[in-house]
């Protein structure tokens, strides 16, 4: 099948027309969660890293996949799933791009401990 018309020829497309993408596993803090998942970028774009996707202007939302979360308000609720998550970027405090080959669910599982620096 061939793209439709009027669409970008340089885009890579799969049989159903979706655009492909690499799914990048990234840990998260925001204002009030700790968000283990995958976010999805564009291989051999300018929006080709994490980094790339987090600074554009227009973008308002990041989508993410397969997620793990827990509250920081409520740390001793248990921590949940999702399919999918949409976060707001305006409340994103830390983003960090993990390897597949990190144990990044087993340190997340952990509660995060408090310093006091007093």
């Amino acid at each position: 099948m061939k793209p439709m018309a009027g669409a970008d020829p340089s885009a890579a497309y799969n049989a159903n027309h979706k655009l492909q993408t690499e799914a990048i596993r990234v840990s998260m803090i925001t204002d009030d969660y700790e968000i283990d998942g995958f976010m999805h970028i564009k291989p051999g774009s300018y929006q080709s890293r994490v980094s790339d996707v987090l600074n554009i202007k227009e973008l308002h939302f990041i989508p993410l996949t397969n997620v793990n979360y827990r509250s920081l308000r409520f740390p001793n609720e248990p921590r949940r799933t999702a399919d999918t998550m949409i976060v707001r970027l305006d409340t994103i405090k830390m983003v960090v791009p993990l390897d597949s080959q990190d144990k990044a669910s087993s340190s997340l599982s952990k509660p995060i401990e408090k310093i006091n620096p007093w």
